[in-house]
């Protein structure tokens, strides 16, 4: 059988956040007077000083309550998943053990040789029918209407990412802002159409505990405007189709911006995309040709 392997590129956004206290140990008589110019100068980096006899206000232990909550908050994606399908579907111990061995035995079936939508579509129909059992007809209606919820956040969440992207390099008023977001609302929908309904149960943010082990939104929506899987025989020749890809997309985004921007908007917008686009191809093209090429006698299922 084929090997069926899909291409992905990922891209992580993280952030940090820090909390330093240094004690002053100086004491208050030591402190250089406001008009002093050792005052000044503290003053002109930054230095707070305070008048004599006065004290920073006391932190009280009360005085962060939701950044002290985070101590007892979940302490993963999917202890919160459960969580938040708990409080929303009412569930009981037992349902909740349920439905993680319902998506675990469904994982356990994946068949990589396969195409990759044929294996999330069996395994989600696995799914579906373990939440049928598990569910009353009343949390099951629930399920659905979050399902219905969590497409349409999808879909809004792709269309502010990319205007985002957007936005941040083009000077658009607010009315063109509104008429681009409207495109790029539609152009996500019809994207995600593209995948099977029960396959978005095992997305990697379904809202079921699926944990680390499914393919990402982004990597199943490239695959599908492929139109067929995607062989490593040659990784060159795969390389040029996920390429080829890419071109099309730029050039459906670009009509969500095209008559709506200015001549010179769109020179913004295309400077931008063109210098994006110089670093993603020089990249690809490095990786696959470290790729070696997969020999005649491997075995199908390494």
């Amino acid at each position: 059988m084929k090997r069926y392997i899909l291409p992905a590129a990922t891209a992580l956004a993280g952030f940090a956040i820090a909390w330093a206290v240094k004690p002053a140990e100086q004491s208050a008589a030591a402190a250089p007077a406001s008009g002093t110019p050792q005052a000044r100068a503290a003053t002109q980096r930054g230095a707070s000083v305070l008048p004599a006899g006065k004290r920073p206000k006391e932190v009280n232990a009360g005085d962060f309550p939701l950044a002290d909550a985070l101590a007892d908050a979940p302490k993963s994606r999917e202890e919160a998943k459960m969580l938040r399908l708990s409080e929303a579907l009412g569930l009981t111990v037992d349902q909740q053990g349920s439905i993680i061995r319902v998506v675990e035995d469904a994982q356990a079936t994946l068949n990589g040789n396969v195409p990759v939508f044929e294996d999330l579509a069996s395994r989600g129909q696995l799914v579906q029918q373990g939440l049928e059992t598990t569910l009353s007809p009343e949390q099951l209606a629930k399920f659905q209407e979050i399902q219905e919820r969590e497409r349409d956040n999808l879909i809004e969440a792709r269309a502010q990412r990319l205007l985002t992207g957007a936005i941040s390099d083009i000077d658009l008023s607010p009315d063109q802002r509104e008429a681009v977001l409207a495109r790029l609302r539609q152009k996500a929908r019809m994207d995600i159409q593209g995948i099977p309904a029960v396959a978005a149960l095992l997305f990697d943010k379904s809202l079921l505990p699926v944990g680390d082990k499914e393919l990402s939104v982004e990597g199943l929506l490239q695959l599908s405007k492929m139109g067929e899987e995607v062989v490593f025989e040659d990784p060159m020749v795969a390389h040029q189709k996920v390429v080829d890809t890419q071109k099309r997309e730029l050039e459906d985004i670009l009509r969500c911006f095209d008559g709506i921007l200015t001549p010179g908007q769109m020179g913004q917008f295309q400077a931008t995309v063109n210098e994006e686009r110089a670093a993603l191809l020089r990249l690809p093209a490095q990786v696959v040709q470290d790729i070696p090429p997969v020999p005649d006698d491997a075995p199908d299922d390494e």
